[in-house]
């Protein structure tokens, strides 16, 4: 079961009506019972701890007790990446979500080209991810654009650090409240690329003693930057 189940809107205290996939999957998937605690949330920090009352066909029935807010998750991560295979970026996704990534940022580059974007699926992942880590604020899924686009973009915070194993050890925080990861292709990115990604800034670290897969890279760099501010 999981801990938290997201909604549009955050309700108020009293009773509230459920009804649609999140009625299906608690009432028929889950078989919810009156009594059974159930965590909403609206995936912008607010949180309604609430009761299932009853159980019906097409709707289940709770009683919002307390709603509550939780400010986010510092540094703010933006993850930007060369997405992998299919299964491995749901991986990623999902256990990027767990760690406390607030942002993807999909990139294509010469090595990775658009394969056509799988924004639904993703956003489901993550969804799914978040409820399941119990996560008050919902990480932001950003549409696919090419790297040299997004390094050019205001979008890209100023603190900016490229996982590479050439560089030093990412063993210290970054001072900054939000950061940018950069997280490279199968193969890295080409010349061309690294020369635009130097010229904007980034800074080379690296995330162990071995070459990483995408997806491990963006999980470890990740963890290591919000451990390290958590330390500090």
């Amino acid at each position: 079961m999981a801990n938290r189940y997201f909604v549009t809107e955050l309700p108020r205290p009293g009773p509230l009506r459920l009804d649609g996939e999140l009625s299906h999957h608690l009432g028929r998937v889950l078989r919810a019972r009156p009594g059974d605690r159930v965590v909403l949330g609206d995936g912008r920090g607010g949180t309604a701890d609430a009761a299932v009352t009853a159980v019906g066909k097409h709707a289940v029935e709770v009683d919002v007790t307390a709603v509550h807010g939780a400010a986010p998750a510092r540094p703010h991560v933006l993850l930007a990446f060369a997405p992998p295979r299919q299964q491995r970026t749901d991986w990623l996704l999902e256990h990027g979500t767990e760690v406390g990534i607030a942002g993807f940022q999909p990139l294509w580059t010469a090595r990775t080209r658009p394969q056509g974007e799988r924004l639904e699926r993703w956003l489901k992942i993550v969804r799914a991810a978040a409820g399941q880590c119990d996560r008050a604020w919902l990480p932001e899924l950003l549409p696919a654009m090419e790297l040299t686009t997004w390094l050019r973009s205001d979008a890209v915070p100023a603190a900016r650090v490229l996982a590479d194993p050439a560089g030093a050890p990412l063993t210290d925080g970054v001072a900054a409240e939000r950061v940018a990861l950069l997280v490279g292709p199968e193969g890295g990115f080409d010349a061309d690329e690294r020369q635009a990604i130097a010229a904007a800034g980034f800074v080379p670290r690296g995330l162990g003693p071995h070459i990483l897969r995408t997806e491990t890279a963006a999980v470890v760099g990740a963890a290591m930057l919000l451990a390290n501010a958590v330390a500090g």
